[in-house]
């Protein structure tokens, strides 16, 4: 996309970096002819154009130096489990609300308009039942982790509108696909799991039925969307749906997973059905499909289908 140039001879910065999105977003703007600056918990090595920074952002130190650098910020670190910030809501808090306090402060007095990127969550909108779902749709957090990613966005939307930056949310619905982080990172995501298992000629675990709705929407697709929002103008304040706008049952999903893992791998994959664990939150329920019809009148569209998603994520998988 034209409008990516943009981005040439910017300063990005990437909080998350060595993260299953982070990772990737990174690669992608290495090609960009742009300065990346990545952080992280880990210590990473620089290479050419990508500096690298060991940091703690929920500090108000690495804001700090944050900010004086950027031009752009995605800004992907943070809790990712929603079981976590049940367990622990303070860890919660200081991991995804109060960097957004440390960016604000550090925004004060900056000369430059600096565009900020957030990786938040589809499940914000809460237990929902019909889609496709809008941003229009009042979000109705259930959970810990959802309640602090949408008081995270709610701060980025005053801040906005404060004019000490531009920041857009971006609510991810389930993303999947290979990433070039570790593998840890990379089995984040029920497909990604299962994918793994089938590889290895494991069966399958399904919750219930099976029948319940999720919008699966490949890495690649999601990176398009983060480089886009970085660059568009006049997105201040705004959420955008990220996924597919296509439903699939995670049963279907399933199905099509254990026929391409038998289409390549020549091995059946079976699909076993049982008992939804008695700690299983609420939200692991939901019925979701996201309308992206907002994303799409800016300029993007997801390209990658299903079936080719997941025949690329096992070709991943046994290299």
């Amino acid at each position: 996309m034209k409008i990516l140039e943009k981005l040439k001879d910017k300063t990005v910065v990437v909080t998350g970096a060595s993260g299953y999105i982070g990772s990737a977003l990174v690669s992608a703007l290495v090609e960009k002819s742009c300065s990346v600056i990545r952080i992280s918990r880990k210590s990473l090595s620089d290479s050419s154009n990508i500096t690298s920074i060991k940091e703690d952002i929920s500090t108000a130190i690495a804001w700090n130096e944050i900010v004086k650098r950027a031009d752009v910020i995605f800004h992907l670190a943070g809790n990712t489990s929603l079981y976590a910030a049940s367990d622990d809501p303070g860890k919660s808090l200081n991991s995804t609300v109060l960097p957004i306090n440390h960016l604000i402060r550090a925004s004060k007095g900056c000369e430059r308009k600096i565009r900020v990127v957030y990786a938040s969550t589809a499940t914000v909108y809460g237990m929902t039942t019909k889609g496709p779902v809008s941003e229009s749709q009042q979000p109705h957090p259930i959970t810990t982790y959802d309640l602090h990613k949408y008081f995270a966005e709610k701060q980025l939307a005053l801040a906005s509108e404060q004019g000490l930056f531009d920041a857009v949310s971006l609510r991810l619905a389930n993303v999947y696909g290979p990433s070039p982080a570790s593998s840890s990172s990379l089995d984040r995501g029920i497909l990604n799991r299962a994918t793994s298992l089938a590889t290895r000629g494991q069966a399958l675990t399904l919750f219930g039925d099976g029948k319940y709705v999720r919008d699966y929407v490949y890495i690649s697709d999601v990176i398009n969307a983060f480089l886009l929002a970085g660059v568009t103008p006049e997105l201040g304040g705004r959420v955008l749906n990220v996924g597919s706008g296509v439903g699939t049952t995670v049963l279907q999903a399933f199905q099509t997973l254990s026929a391409e893992a038998k289409r390549i791998l020549g091995k059946s994959v079976n699909i076993d059905h049982v008992e939804w664990p008695i700690n299983a939150d609420p939200i692991e329920r939901r019925n979701f499909t996201a309308d992206i019809a907002n994303f799409r009148s800016l300029g993007w569209q997801p390209k990658v289908s299903l079936d080719f998603g997941i025949a690329s994520l096992i070709e991943e998988y046994i290299l």
